[in-house]
């Protein structure tokens, strides 16, 4: 699949773009405006900084480590110097020099009360509100280039803008099916995730609703690359071919920009004109 990303291996013209344009505008504004790689992201991070916050300046991840003797006895720690407080205290605990393994997560997805914007609001987690599984690797300390797993009916809002839902409201989003990402590379633990162009495959229902509106969900089977600091990237591929991954190209959207890539070249494109486009001038269209 990464590959197919890379060297594109269809001959796209009007014809096949009649056939799947209508898949690719659903597609991208389901993915677009669910934000459902934003959540799983967020997960990662937040699971790669709590890596980070418990590894001592060795590299070393430290785990239960609490203060053993002196002042600060009792008190979490991921190195003495957190212990000894002008006294001789040491950091206990189960030490993994460059540790290499798996890591199980299993988060419970916030659900739909707007009051989790509050920054004073606390609420336990509702296992009513679906939960995302995921399985992550250590490599070196790092965090593994893939991380898979499901989201069983995860519910979230989607802010209609900004951060919070007072200025446009918010959406109800949920999603229910599989989910693989693939980083790029090892992930160190300070490095910047939401700079990286990062490759999902998606497999489930997206639900996707203003508040107090029932809408219907959304059956979605697609790979597709962001990168989460550029809010107007998305990059979509498009597999035409008999067989898994024979044909492939893909189309982009870039802020206001869009267009495909394949194996006869790259083009601008425009959905709703139903036109693409190189230098030249128009090449092909569709109705």
């Amino acid at each position: 699949m990464l590959n197919a990303y890379e060297n594109p291996s269809a001959v796209v013209d009007g014809e096949i773009m009649g056939e799947v344009a209508d898949e690719i505008a659903k597609a991208a504004e389901e993915i677009d405006d669910s934000e459902i790689f934003e959540e799983i992201l967020d997960v990662i991070i937040e699971v790669q900084q709590e890596l980070e916050m418990n590894t001592n300046e060795n590299g070393e991840l430290v785990l239960n480590g609490t203060c053993v003797g002196g002042a600060n006895e009792g008190s979490a720690c991921v190195d003495d110097s957190d212990c000894t407080d002008g006294t001789d205290g040491t950091c206990g605990g189960l030490t993994l020099p460059s540790p290499n393994g798996g890591v199980q997560v299993n988060f419970i997805c916030d659900g739909w009360d707007e009051r989790q914007f509050d920054p004073d609001y606390e609420a336990d987690p509702d296992p009513a509100n679906g939960k995302i599984e995921l399985t992550m690797t250590l490599d070196g300390g790092g965090i593994g280039r893939v991380v898979w797993g499901t989201a069983a009916n995860c519910r979230y809002l989607v802010p209609g803008e900004g951060d919070t839902c007072e200025a446009a409201g918010c959406f109800e989003a949920s999603y229910n099916g599989g989910v693989a990402v693939d980083l790029g590379d090892t992930v160190p633990l300070d490095e910047d995730i939401t700079e990286l162009l990062v490759t999902f495959v998606v497999d489930g229902v997206i639900g996707f609703d203003p508040i107090g509106v029932d809408g219907s969900p959304f059956a979605i089977d697609q790979s597709f690359r962001v990168k989460l600091a550029d809010t107007d990237g998305l990059e979509i591929l498009v597999d035409i071919g008999e067989q898994p991954l024979e044909e492939t190209f893909t189309y982009f959207f870039r802020g206001t920009t869009q267009g495909l890539r394949a194996r006869n070249g790259t083009f601008r494109c425009d959905l709703e004109d139903m036109v693409c486009s190189d230098d030249s001038g128009p090449v092909f269209s569709w109705q």
